[in-house]
């Protein structure tokens, strides 16, 4: 295979794998730079997903999506903001996670996986309370929000019954995932049909 500007070889575990550049974060000036906006990279197949990102932020309306730098020094932890970004920009681009590198003293860049050896993650019943719970407290707010995009995501049907939303797994089972009044997961529970 012929390596292109976006493949990066990992030498501890020898594998070499295709991936796009994100963003970056400038820790110093605690600001975020989208890799469709670098002056170095813009229009290269490298940010095709990060201009992705950008699309998606126009078609609705989100600025922090379309911005080509962000300035999150006024956070509580600048860092955790970046992060959040990747994140976003991961369910946004649709990719199985993201990776974030030191680029040099001060500086962070994140990649997503661009490549079809890296697998999606599955839906696992036995992992879903941790993985709901998981991702609220990631998402810091909105817990509904947060339950109710995982499991679009995965293609699980599901109803709201009052606090409760019910999902339908692939497996025939069902998740009950009860919300507080402040909104908060209060509980999670599968059911075992048959």
């Amino acid at each position: 295979m012929e390596r292109g500007p976006a493949d990066v070889f990992v030498p501890a575990g020898e594998v070499q794998l295709r991936v796009g550049v994100l963003g970056t974060y400038d820790m110093e000036a605690g600001s975020w730079l989208w890799g469709w906006a670098n002056p170095g990279l813009g229009g290269s197949e490298v940010v095709a997903l990060s201009a992705a990102v950008a699309r998606y932020g126009q078609a609705h309306g989100i600025p922090e999506l379309t911005a080509e730098e962000i300035d999150l020094s006024g956070f509580d932890d600048p860092r955790r903001a970046a992060e959040m970004l990747a994140f976003a920009g991961m369910g946004v681009a649709n990719t199985p996670g993201y990776i974030g590198q030191p680029a040099g003293p001060g500086t962070q860049v994140y990649f997503l996986p661009d490549d079809p050896k890296v697998p999606s993650a599955q839906l696992d019943p036995v992992a879903l309370p941790r993985v709901l719970m998981t991702g609220a407290s990631l998402i810091g707010y909105a817990p509904r929000q947060a339950v109710m995009g995982y499991f679009e995501r995965h293609g699980v049907p599901q109803r709201v019954e009052g606090d409760r939303l019910i999902a339908d797994l692939p497996t025939g089972n069902a998740a009950v995932v009860s919300f507080d009044r402040i909104g908060r997961i209060g509980d999670i529970q599968l059911t075992v049909s048959g």
